[in-house]
């Protein structure tokens, strides 16, 4: 009998957890699909334990949003996270992303399958491109063929450029939900046409970098301390709500449940145009990601898609 009682104040106890879901909004992708505005990052997250603590704990926190990669090599414990949380699959957005190896019509649907069982997922809810290859329309076409056959729910692709993106349209593609690519006020500026194109073509941004994959020296400019000061904040939220009022989603990482909890907490303050122009006269660089916007373009077999 106390071992039934033990297991059902557990349970009590993780349904108050989740329960306890933070206040964190929605966006509209062009799919018509909603994404949470905020989620887990597991970009550098160790597979195993921690990934699996880091997102279990996120889940039962109230996020319901979870970024992984099959170059993250963590999707089997991003996957298991999912199950043993207590949170019913449909509540959680789960996005992932082809390895870069496995360009191609044919060899991207069979990744995607793959991905599907490490993860113990029927359909992922976003699944990427995760970066420009040799057969960019050829691929796409795979993605728009996993969406038709329900394997995911939405598409898109990350660290597209604008010529990237251009090439899809010319080749009259839909255009991705998403796009995920480094931005933060270091480089947005130098992006702005990026971003431009992503909101005239109804593609959303999504950042990573926003915290400056936590180099110290950048996260304690005097710039960023002021408007944190300023508005009782740390400098990762005054950078979250920065990449949130610019319309951006972001997926901040983190492994330790006190910080997960600081990140969600940016929607009871706003910064003022200042306040955003001063984050944005940030000067520096963050010298962490690499850069393939620049990559060319390469455009593989155009006849496997439904025009």
């Amino acid at each position: 009998i106390s071992f039934w009682l033990k297991s059902l104040a557990q349970m009590i106890l993780m349904a108050a957890c989740v329960a306890s879901s933070m206040n964190i909004a929605n966006l509209t992708l062009a799919s018509g699909r909603t994404m949470p505005m905020l989620g887990l990052g597991t970009y550098l997250m160790d597979p195993g334990r921690q990934t699996y603590k880091s997102v279990k704990a996120a889940l039962q926190k109230g996020y319901r949003m979870v970024d992984t990669a099959a170059l993250y090599e963590n999707e089997l414990d991003v996957g298991k996270a999912i199950q043993d949380s207590g949170v019913p699959r449909q509540d959680i957005f789960l996005a992932t992303k082809l390895h870069p190896d496995k360009e191609g019509y044919d060899s991207t649907l069979r990744a995607v399958r793959s991905q599907l069982k490490l993860l113990h997922t029927d359909y992922v809810d976003l699944y990427l491109i995760h970066a420009p290859n040799n057969k960019i329309v050829e691929t796409w076409d795979a993605l728009l063929a996993a969406q038709r056959a329900g394997l995911a729910r939405s598409v898109g692709v990350s660290n597209f450029g604008v010529k990237h993106l251009e090439a899809l349209k010319k080749h009259r593609r839909p255009m991705p939900a998403v796009n995920q690519v480094e931005m933060h006020p270091l480089v947005y500026k130098s992006r702005a046409k990026l971003v431009q194109f992503c909101k005239d073509n109804g593609v959303l941004v999504q950042a990573y970098g926003s915290l400056y994959s936590g180099k110290k020296k950048l996260m304690r400019n005097g710039v960023l301390t002021k408007v944190a000061k300023k508005h009782s904040k740390t400098t990762a939220q005054v950078l979250l709500r920065w990449a949130i009022q610019r319309g951006f989603q972001v997926i901040p990482k983190s492994t330790k449940p006190t910080r997960m909890a600081e990140n969600a907490n940016v929607t009871d303050f706003e910064l003022s145009e200042e306040d955003m122009s001063s984050v944005e006269s940030m000067k520096g660089k963050l010298e962490v990601y690499w850069n393939p916007l620049t990559t060319p373009v390469g455009l593989g077999r155009t006849d496997r898609g439904e025009l």
